[in-house]
């Protein structure tokens, strides 16, 4: 299999367990984001893949998917959880001071991440109240 195609198929499926995780399809599953993790990491060490866009993309992932009030608390917290991971990982890569400014602005919006109550699940139904 040539490089390229190797590449596109870790890509494609990094992507594909971070929109599942976005999308919280599996959230009694939390090994998935173990998996995407460990996907990410297989990407920015093996693949010509930018290790601070792996990191960054999976540190906004994360954070979005834990602020998200439309998705179960549990899976919201577990995400929120796992959140200083990619921070780590954005802080071993961030050699350039655009970088480092980077870093710094996430380690921010981390440290003054409030997590919202889920909406009910009865208030995410759609439709009037007479139906």
């Amino acid at each position: 299999m040539s490089s390229a195609v190797h590449e596109s198929a870790n890509l494609e499926n990094w992507l594909w367990l971070g929109l599942q995780i976005r999308c919280a399809l599996l959230p009694n599953e939390p090994r998935l984001i173990d998996h995407y993790l460990a996907e990410g990491r297989y990407l920015a060490r093996f693949t010509p893949t930018s290790p601070n866009s792996v990191a960054h993309g999976t540190f906004r992932l994360l954070l979005e998917t834990a602020l998200d009030q439309a998705l179960p608390w549990h899976w919201r917290s577990l995400c929120l959880d796992q959140a200083w991971r990619p921070l780590r990982d954005l802080r071993n890569c961030a050699a350039h001071p655009a970088h480092i400014r980077q870093w710094q602005d996430c380690a921010h919006q981390l440290a003054c991440c409030e997590l919202l109550p889920s909406i009910p699940l009865t208030d995410l139904l759609q439709g009037y109240c007479d139906e």
